[in-house]
């Protein structure tokens, strides 16, 4: 993959979401796990509630995102996709023309960053059902964007914890749908993932992250670690 930063991008805890250096924050229980997260012994890593989203400023964001992915890393036909937002920029997907994964974040004050894979279909969808992991990192939150093949999401959780689900679009001609989930801080180890296979239902499991942590005991973690 290759990464073009068109403005230093600001790195560390915060990039778009001003409290994300807070650490895991308890969210709030509800019946549908699409909607909200609920509360779990501590750590307590699960997806807050949808925040209050400026409009005009994920509106900015996506006017400075489309300036900045030009060229052969322009968006196709499907445009941009937002996978996660908040008050200051969004978290974007989309495909090139040629059919390349991208993603990229934008702020409402001028910060982009813009990384695309360098083969076209990467990658490939598989002709078994599957999770594909696309972009995990910090950008309106802990962000993990995936994608489902030949099987549909139902629900995410962390420790048998709801943790709400974005249905951000599909992709690769309509074969992958794309979904991502957003924890207030870095999350390490799994979340189980619910899916549908015609009339068969299943869970799978999806990694949070895939670098190990010295100090692992410090970050909140949902399920088995990953290393």
């Amino acid at each position: 993959m290759t990464r073009r930063t068109l403005v230093a991008a600001v790195m560390g805890c915060v990039v778009l979401a001003a409290a994300s250096c807070a650490g895991p924050e308890r969210p709030t229980a509800t019946a549908d796990g699409k909607d909200a997260a609920s509360t779990s012994a501590s750590p307590a890593p699960s997806a807050t509630a949808t925040p209050t989203v400026d409009a005009v400023a994920v509106a900015a964001a996506r006017e400075r995102m489309t300036a900045a992915a030009t060229g052969r890393d322009a968006p196709g036909p499907e445009g941009l996709l937002v996978a996660a937002e908040s008050t200051g920029g969004a978290l974007f997907v989309w495909e090139s023309s040629d059919g390349r994964f991208c993603h990229g974040t934008a702020t409402g004050v001028g910060v982009t960053s813009v990384a695309c894979f360098t083969r076209p279909h990467t990658p490939p969808v598989g002709k078994e059902p599957r999770l594909v992991p696309l972009v995990r990192m910090m950008a309106t939150g802990w962000n993990v964007v995936f994608g489902a093949e030949h099987e549909t999401v139902e629900s995410v959780t962390c420790d048998g914890v709801p943790v709400r689900v974005k249905d951000v679009g599909v992709m690769a001609d309509g074969r992958r749908s794309v979904h991502a989930v957003e924890f207030p801080d870095l999350t390490l180890g799994t979340v189980s993932v619910r899916v549908r296979r015609g009339s068969r239902v299943v869970t799978e499991t999806l990694a949070l992250e895939t670098f190990a942590k010295k100090d692992a005991a410090r970050f909140a973690s949902c399920g088995e670690p990953t290393s």
